[in-house]
């Protein structure tokens, strides 16, 4: 018996065994998708796509293949990021009025940093100067209002919100105005938050998880300037104060309406 139980357990493992070789091994499929970013961790990413699939996707792809865009309030601007934007200058190389629009970018290669006089066709002129052929660069008249392009990268940012920025071999000194568009278009990953959408392409083997390894478009939610920290200072110190006599949070006069039963001016 003992013989034959030994026997029956060895058939049925060779049968399993050949079932699972006969078995074909899942194909690479390609995909394409639009979703919101549910969490992030790393380099991995929880989406939820348009039809409500949830997918787990690991972030394989190069800077140059990943483009976030989104906008962003003026004091979100901080050393290190690169910015482009159109200024009037005078001659001296002094800002006659604050800039209106600016683009923080990532610079690729072939990216020019400098600062170029916008009607120049060639890209030659430099700032408050241009070259006409002689080994020194025409100065401009003191007076002479021109604009420019700037490519830079933010040097520092003054305590009145000036940026100092490091364009090319030239450094400039701009105010941004307190309504100035701010657009994003960056390859950084590390802007990525959980609430964006994305639209991406990549392969799986089995669907709900898979690599984002072709183009990965990012549509950022608006990026907001960081709290002033004597504001916050201040704002910690009345919530404490409000805790300790038992009071509830101050209300946001949105919020505050609603509770009253009254219908914010915003939504009349």
């Amino acid at each position: 018996m003992l013989r034959i139980a030994h026997f029956l357990t060895t058939v049925i493992l060779l049968c399993a065994s050949s079932v699972a070789l006969a078995q074909p091994k899942p194909e690479r499929q390609n995909f394409t998708i639009k979703g919101q970013i549910v969490g992030m961790q790393g380099a991995i990413m929880q989406v939820k796509a348009d039809d409500g699939t949830p997918w787990l996707l690991k972030v394989e792809v190069k800077p140059e293949d990943m483009q976030l865009s989104g906008a962003a309030e003026p004091g979100w601007i901080a050393p290190g990021m690169f910015v482009s934007f159109t200024g009037k200058f005078d001659g001296r190389g002094n800002s006659q009025e604050p800039v209106s629009e600016v683009t923080v970018f990532t610079p690729r290669e072939g990216t020019p940093l400098g600062v170029t006089e916008e009607e120049s066709l060639d890209g030659i002129s430099s700032l408050f100067g241009g070259d006409d052929g002689s080994s020194k660069p025409k100065r401009k008249a003191a007076d002479e209002i021109t604009t420019y392009l700037v490519n830079g990268r933010v040097a520092g940012v003054a305590r009145d919100g000036k940026l100092n920025v490091v364009a090319g071999g030239t450094r400039v000194s701009v105010e941004l105005a307190e309504d100035a568009a701010v657009k994003v278009s960056v390859s950084d990953p590390r802007l990525i938050r959980p609430g964006d959408k994305l639209e991406a392409g990549g392969w799986y083997y089995q669907k709900g998880q898979g690599i984002i390894s072709g183009k990965l478009l990012i549509e950022a939610q608006p990026f907001a300037a960081p709290e002033d920290p004597k504001k916050a200072r201040i704002r910690a110190r009345e919530e404490a104060e409000r805790a300790r006599k038992g009071e509830m949070p101050k209300a946001e006069p949105a919020a505050a309406a609603e509770d009253e039963g009254v219908k914010p001016a915003a939504e009349e």
